[in-house]
């Protein structure tokens, strides 16, 4: 009997518009506490928090913070970065979140894409982030009705590209020999950490900003089914 090849896919901004999601948050953030920004422009404030949120994941990632660290710096290093008071970090933080996941919605074609890989193999995803948010993600568009294997870095304890991970999916999906597919949108931790751990990376380039070395890539998921 042939076994089943291996379908994961990133859960944000592959399945999930994260990137949408929070610059729309941050909007209704920045504008409900004008008193907190000071008359500092919106997109001053995102770029500041994107930096700075960039390098406390990378930070996370190597095992420097925790948790709560990272949570509790996001806010408060941008606000510090634009002169603002960061005794507003805490109220901000918390606005923000709920605005955030207010505004969560699916990348155009994920369902389709989902529903045709279950047909054909096994379907999973394998994501960065803070387990409790990843998961209300994918009960709230009902993705595990696809997806029978959902792999976290919190639930792992490394986050990609680390090999970890990855290995992780495998051994979650029962370690045969099989062939594994990743999707991912970012080319240094999804294609570069697919490959490294031996599954066969797909980048998602929904954008068009192309990739430092060639790999097989779609621009929209629907494109994923003929090469599945």
């Amino acid at each position: 009997m042939r076994v089943k090849p291996l379908f994961f896919f990133d859960l944000d901004d592959t399945l999930v518009d994260h990137h949408a999601a929070e610059e729309d948050a941050h909007r209704e953030t920045h504008a409900s506490h004008a008193s907190v920004f000071s008359g500092v422009a919106f997109d001053d404030w995102l770029a500041a928090y994107r930096r700075n949120n960039l390098r406390l994941w990378h930070e996370y990632g190597k095992g420097d913070i925790d948790r709560p660290t990272l949570a509790t710096r996001r806010f408060a290093l941008p606000l510090a970065d634009l002169g603002l008071d960061v005794a507003g970090g805490a109220m901000v933080s918390s606005f923000y979140i709920d605005a955030y996941n207010r505004n969560w919605r699916l990348i155009e074609g994920a369902e389709g894409v989902l529903a045709h890989a279950a047909e054909l193999g096994v379907v999973g995803i394998l994501s960065n982030g803070f387990r409790q948010t990843q998961r209300a993600k994918i009960a709230r568009f009902g993705l595990d009705r696809w997806a029978r294997h959902v792999i976290l870095s919190e639930d792992v304890g490394a986050m990609k590209p680390s090999r970890a991970i990855f290995d992780a999916a495998w051994k979650a999906a029962g370690g045969e020999a099989r062939r594994r597919v990743y999707v991912g949108d970012s080319f240094a931790t999804d294609v570069v950490g697919a490959k490294e751990a031996g599954w066969f990376p797909i980048f998602f380039d929904r954008h068009g900003k192309g990739a430092p070395e060639p790999v097989v890539f779609v621009t929209r998921l629907a494109d994923l089914k003929p090469l599945f």
